[in-house]
């Protein structure tokens, strides 16, 4: 049987509770009534400048301290033998751009320029062939579906929904210790098709030093580096690869996002093997590595 350990305690969290557990002390010791932690309230959202402590996984959600509910992680260790997919697993997708990971035992959803909303892992519930994750504010559901995100295909979809809202996109078995999960990399597998494209069109090999979505992801603008030093940058149809322009630009001129990384596509070739750095992949599949800055090109 295969087990996950929990009894991760999250950080915040624990700070929250010491604090709210100070605070009903205080109070109860001249008989009033403990107000709210300061800067929570009761059900709010994390990114919303405050949140709830929730309990979970083993807890009693109706436990509370200072009117603030206690969130603690799993309290023992959660059958995965029946689980879609083994953890640990991470979900991504697009049109906004999203990201689960699991993280000791917590569960990790990003989104573009919001803060995390993290939830403790908890035993799912099944829905037919799904596996339903209920916790907190954060309701997941892993099914095995044929799935594509950003030009990848993969064969688990996910649907997470927080406050109300539904993000949908798929489900890719973590990368070992060995490979890119670096912000610069989750922007890879999301722009790998435009890509494809951008050094389709270029002719010659070529590093990628920036992807970045524009006009809401409807098309993706791809800054390369040629081996002779040249810089482009390139706009591809996001859902097409259609390629919108490809113009050379003037060495130092470039934007901040066009030098954020040292990205060499599987299959392209630099002037002298390196193995410094870190793989990029979606799933099983290596896109490339992430060149460190000694490596040569």
């Amino acid at each position: 049987m295969s087990r996950l350990a929990g009894g991760f305690a999250h950080p915040a969290a624990a700070i929250l509770r010491v604090a709210a557990l100070g605070c009903a002390l205080a109070v109860a010791a001249c008989g009033g009534e403990a107000p709210p932690a300061p800067g929570t309230e009761t059900g709010a959202e994390s990114n919303a400048g405050g949140s709830a402590v929730r309990a979970s996984q083993g807890g009693d959600a109706g436990q509370t301290a200072g009117g603030v509910a206690i969130v603690t992680g799993p309290t023992g260790p959660l059958d995965t033998s029946g689980w879609v997919i083994q953890p640990p697993f991470y979900g991504v997708g697009d049109e906004p751009f999203w990201r689960l990971d699991i993280v000791d035992g917590w569960f990790s959803f990003k989104r573009s320029a919001m803060r995390a909303i993290d939830e403790p892992m908890v035993q799912p519930t099944k829905d037919g062939e799904a596996d339903v994750f209920q916790s907190g504010s954060l309701k997941i559901v892993v099914r095995r579906d044929a799935c594509m995100t950003g030009g990848q295909p993969a064969e688990i979809a996910a649907e997470v929904t927080y406050d109300d809202i539904a993000y949908v996109g798929c489900i890719f078995p973590a990368p070992a210790a060995s490979v890119a999960t670096s912000p610069e990399a989750t922007s890879v597998v999301q722009g790998i098709a435009s890509v494809d494209a951008c050094l389709a069109k270029l002719g010659q090999p070529a590093l990628v030093t920036g992807i970045a979505p524009r006009q809401d992801g409807a098309t993706m603008s791809v800054a390369l580096r040629a081996r002779n030093g040249t810089v482009y940058e390139c706009g591809a149809d996001a859902s097409s690869g259609e390629i919108l322009y490809l113009d050379p630009m003037e060495v130092g001129a470039q934007a901040q996002w066009m030098t954020r990384m040292r990205f060499l596509r599987d299959g392209v070739t630099g002037t002298a093997p390196c193995e410094k750095g870190e793989e990029v992949r979606a799933g099983d599949q290596v896109l490339g590595r992430m060149l460190a800055d000694s490596c040569r090109f």
